[in-house]
């Protein structure tokens, strides 16, 4: 999805598109991966140098909640974000470090899975798939 894509959208489900959630969808555009919330108050503060972190995580919450943005809880406990809808795909996540690595198939859909619950007349409306182990680096200390 473009910047254009994303705004609309958010218009569409009845949000404001703030110059603040502009910026936060823009700077996700511009840098893609996974974001703690300080990272991208980071980067917000480079396009916007008067935008506080609650600001920052408020809308983030917000965006999360409409699907715009979507948060990975991380076993350190600190979330992660990264918008929504540009490429479907999972993640591999280490529990000594924390690093994620995207998984670009989804078992959900490749393995029929998706119509074994819909046989059972169950709805999904979304779906996570993350494997957390050790990362290479990580396993060989």
């Amino acid at each position: 999805m473009t910047g254009t894509e994303f705004y609309k959208h958010l218009k569409d489900i009845g949000c404001k598109l703030t110059e603040q959630r502009k910026i936060i969808i823009d700077v996700l555009i511009e840098n893609p991966g996974h974001h703690t919330a300080e990272e991208i108050f980071t980067l917000v503060k480079n396009k916007n140098s008067k935008m506080y972190f609650s600001t920052i995580y408020r809308n983030l919450e917000l965006l999360t909640n409409h699907k715009i943005v979507e948060k990975l809880s991380i076993v350190d406990g600190v979330n992660h974000y990264e918008l929504n809808g540009l490429d479907h795909h999972h993640h591999v996540i280490c529990n000594k470090c924390g690093q994620m690595i995207q998984i670009d198939m989804c078992p959900y859909i490749e393995n029929h899975l998706a119509e074994k619950i819909k046989s059972m007349n169950f709805r999904p409306t979304n779906h996570k798939f993350e494997i957390y182990g050790l990362c290479d680096r990580c396993s060989k200390e």
